[in-house]
């Protein structure tokens, strides 16, 4: 069979055409460190690549989540040691009073520095962080007022509350919740979602600061439960003239202020609690998204040394195939080209 020029130049130019798309994917590959630029060039590996990369966002956003959460916690537990100094204070005061060597003058001193401290918690209750009340739940408005001179929590006074009644119940579950990988679930039967399926991060005040009234046999009187109004009950006994100033009264109310101060503690010990759960989840994050970005460079990306020789292989290849045209295609036509 003739061969004839016209079939050489031909053959030529598919064959560089050839070499300079097979250069071109694979400058594209060094570039981009991936084995492909269109889904259509590998559908099975786009696939799982898809998979990996939804998992990996999943986990990122798992990772955002818990990164909230435990900076909302550690400011919890920052403001909680603030009220823990406070009502430490509180305490030296109180028994500074209950001194019998102080006077009636002493101990009006006392009860101004009482509710100095007083106002110090109140301020520190209604503490917000990036527009969130640190202990108001989901509520955005300062959840701690006081209204005639009764401590009030999110519009409901606390002497009001009784444990374990519905109005309280609400109260205490109202909290902030987060999606760090749990499972999701939701009730059938309200649609709710299932607060043990979430990551619960905020802690109600009125869990810590105490709710409802006590009799007191030694003062004769329903007396809150709450650290803010039974501290200023003890003021209140403070200032009293000697003729109606009553120790026992005032042993009485420290004894309801020591074991209700007991529940900032408590509160501190659960947020340390949550955080340590929290750098559990993040290490267990962390390894998993390493795992999948492992798995997603062996599904979508090349070896860059590999693909690196392939490529200045190729490129000297093509070199060689346009110097090679002086000698197949006519002179005129190869300047053209070039």
């Amino acid at each position: 069979m003739r061969i004839t020029y016209r079939m050489m130049t031909s053959k030529y130019s598919t064959n560089l055409n050839s070499l300079s798309s097979d250069l071109d994917k694979l400058n594209t590959q060094v570039a981009t460190g991936r084995k492909y630029a269109k889904t259509s060039e590998d559908v099975s590996s786009a696939v799982r690549g898809y998979q990996i990369r939804r998992n990996l966002a999943k986990v990122e956003g798992y990772q955002d989540n818990i990164k909230h959460a435990d900076g909302f916690l550690t400011n919890s537990e920052t403001t909680l040691g603030q009220i823990e100094s406070s009502l430490a204070e509180a305490t030296d005061k109180i028994l500074q009073g209950m001194n019998g060597t102080q006077s009636e003058g002493d101990r009006k001193i006392i009860a101004s520095e009482l509710r100095t401290i007083q106002a110090q918690m109140l301020e520190t209750m209604n503490t917000e962080v990036t527009g969130m009340y640190l202990f108001g739940g989901s509520n955005n408005q300062k959840p701690f007022e006081v209204v005639d001179g009764k401590l009030q929590y999110n519009g409901v006074k606390l002497d009001d509350l009784v444990k374990g009644s519905v109005e309280a119940e609400t109260l205490e579950k109202d909290s902030m919740y987060v999606d760090i990988g749990l499972g999701v679930k939701f009730d059938d039967a309200t649609g709710e979602v299932d607060r043990n399926s979430v990551f619960n991060y905020s802690f109600p005040g009125l869990s810590f600061m105490g709710m409802g009234t006590d009799a007191s046999v030694i003062t004769g009187e329903d007396v809150s439960n709450n650290l803010y109004d039974l501290l200023g009950r003890i003021a209140t006994e403070f200032e009293k003239s000697d003729g109606d100033y009553s120790v026992e009264k005032v042993d009485s109310l420290y004894g309801m202020f020591k074991e209700n101060s007991l529940k900032t503690y408590q509160a501190t010990t659960e947020i340390g609690a949550k955080t340590q759960y929290l750098q559990f989840m993040t290490s267990r994050y962390e390894t998993q998204d390493f795992n999948l970005q492992e798995r997603q460079t062996q599904v979508e990306g090349v070896d860059a040394a590999y693909t690196y020789i392939a490529f200045q292989s190729q490129k000297v290849a093509y070199q060689a195939a346009l110097q090679m045209g002086q000698s197949v295609v006519q002179q005129s036509v190869f300047d053209y080209m070039s």
